[in-house]
């Protein structure tokens, strides 16, 4: 990344919400990227109404929300912190914009003049009112702003109401370039996150977090040659207009978010995911075509314990599954073996006492692999493994990062690495390594994570290869975790670049009455994937319940 970009900030102070003070830090952190003009709205300082013009003024049917916006929700994005002091030292231009209509701001000539002189890449839209005319041309790549809510659907705001309110499993964002048609701008980043319908609060801080990284990530695009301006999308349907909600309909939303929290506290505690492993004689494209196919095999349903994450033994030339073996009364999940049909049960020995699952295995230079998800140690550690189930550690592929669900492939002479992150949208948002070799350690992908979606990021089996086209499969959690499995071929794959579509997906019912499905292994001629169902665990019940008596008391 030999190019630099400088860039300029719109805002109506030197006062910010935590979420844009995260988004300006991001930038500025970066060695290439430097910022050089801060545009201020001198209108929103000399114009300030008085406390009678307040009075007459205020939107009284918004009332409710507005006071518990203000003094109820404890959301962190919109802690107001002023970077003054750090800012002040840069170039500052105050603007008093000409309105036209309701909410449209044009700028002057000279104030135009002015800002094209700094030679800007790109400004941030951290104030002012709607944008119009030569301001949006500025800058060499326009002028970027966010969208928080899925801009199909949702137009105006406010942040992650709505689509709690309509009951919606997902909640979006976007970073989109201006221009002169409002809300029809190039989409330059869009996310996906399940909605957290139970906690408003959380709900916002999600999705301002997700997409404060979004400007740094365009920057490293542009940085690498790569033309993510000239090629992003423009948004075509225009989606219904939101504005704040009036009272009766804020009261509405406070019984919603009353009844979501009930259902949410009641599943943790009497629905325990329940997940058994099934094994059919078949390839996947048999099993997808043939509805309710009949399992070889298929584990036994329990309470307190759960087979999950099975893979089968490379090439079937041992007639092994490894898989996750879970209790709840240890709460943790180890990695054990049995035959095709259950048989000869065993607990693999990995020399670790953290959780354990997602056994990833996998054959090279006639050695079998296994890559187990080993999040709570920190790493990313690569055994080898025999048949009998001896294990030996041969390298540590990544330090230093909660990996979920790692899995590998080789493939235009380079190994990839697919993962998701603990505590950090540990479904949604997928991560990238790559190595010239298995005893080194893994490179992150310059620009990870690689996407940020809950309905297609999370790895969910082995990949596998057909005319020279690598496709992956991920999770869908959308609905719930687990829910169904996507097919995905990848498009684009360096160590700058990554791109996938949907080419199928899997659903749990056409296995039977199950709930979930979220891994899948397919080869020669055997398939093995888990199924989910949720049942009531005692010692699941202990859990949850100390787990949240801890967080009450403090």
């Amino acid at each position: 990344m030999s190019k630099s970009l400088k860039f300029g900030i719109l805002c109506n102070g030197f006062e910010f919400e935590a979420w844009e003070v995260a988004c300006i830090d991001n930038l500025l952190r970066h060695p290439q990227i430097e910022l050089k003009l801060l545009v201020m709205n001198n209108q929103e300082i000399l114009t300030k109404p008085t406390f009678i013009q307040k009075l007459r003024n205020y939107p009284y049917r918004s009332l409710l929300f507005r006071a518990y916006k203000r003094y109820k929700l404890k959301a962190f994005s919109y802690k107001r912190i002023s970077l003054e002091d750090r800012l002040k030292e840069f170039a500052i231009l105050n603007c008093s914009p000409i309105k036209s209509g309701k909410f449209s701001a044009y700028f002057s000539e000279q104030d135009i003049d002015t800002i094209k002189s700094y030679k800007l890449d790109f400004m941030l839209r951290f104030g002012f009112n709607i944008l119009k005319g030569e301001i949006l041309k500025s800058c060499n790549y326009g002028i970027w702003s966010f969208h928080h809510a899925d801009n199909d659907f949702i137009r105006g705001g406010p942040i992650g109401f709505w689509e709690i309110y309509h009951r919606k499993n997902t909640t979006a964002a976007v970073l989109q370039q201006l221009n002169e048609k409002l809300d029809q701008g190039k989409i330059l980043r869009k996310g996906y996150l399940k909605t957290v319908d139970y906690c408003y609060a959380e709900n916002i801080d999600q999705l301002t977090e997700m997409a404060s990284m979004w400007p740094l990530q365009v920057c490293i695009d542009l940085m690498n040659g790569h033309n993510v301006i000239e090629k992003a999308p423009l948004t075509i349907k225009k989606a219904k207009l939101f504005k704040y909600p009036g009272n009766w309909r804020f009261m509405h939303f406070v019984f919603i978010l009353f009844q979501n929290k009930i259902k949410f506290h009641f599943n943790q505690l009497f629905m325990a995911e329940s997940w058994q492993i099934a094994r059919y004689d078949q390839s996947l494209k048999e099993v997808v075509k043939n509805d309710l196919t009949k399992a070889a095999y298929i584990s036994k349903s329990n309470n307190e314990t759960y087979c999950a994450d099975p893979f089968l033994w490379p090439n079937n030339s041992a007639k092994k599954i490894v898989y996750e073996y879970f209790s709840y009364k240890d709460n943790c999940g180890k990695i054990a073996m049995m035959d095709f049909n259950g048989q000869n049960f065993k607990l693999l020995d990995f020399g670790k006492r953290e959780h354990m699952s997602y056994p990833f295995l996998f054959e090279y230079n006639k050695q079998v692999y296994c890559l187990p998800e080993q999040a709570e140690a920190g790493s990313v550690t690569l055994y080898k493994i025999d048949a009998k189930g001896d294990i030996l550690a041969h390298a540590d592929l990544i330090k230093d990062f909660e990996a979920r669900d790692a899995s590998l492939i080789y493939f235009e002479q380079k190994w990839w690495l697919f993962c998701t992150k603990a505590n950090y949208f540990e479904n949604a948002a997928l991560f990238i390594f790559y190595a010239d070799n298995l005893e080194q350690s893994f490179i992150p992908h310059q620009n990870n994570p690689v996407k940020v979606n809950v309905q297609n990021a999370r790895p969910a089996g082995t990949f596998f290869i057909d005319n020279d086209v690598l496709y992956r499969l991920a999770q869908n959690s959308a609905l719930h975790y687990g829910h169904k499995v996507n097919i995905n071929k990848i498009t684009k794959l360096s160590v700058s670049e990554f791109e996938e579509e949907i080419v199928e997906v899997i659903e749990p019912l056409l296995f039977g009455n199950y709930k979930g499905i979220h891994h899948i292994n397919s080869q020669q001629g055997q398939t093995i994937v888990d199924l989910k169902q949720t049942k009531f665990s005692l010692n699941n019940f202990k859990n949850q319940w100390q787990r949240k008596w801890r967080k009450i008391s403090g």
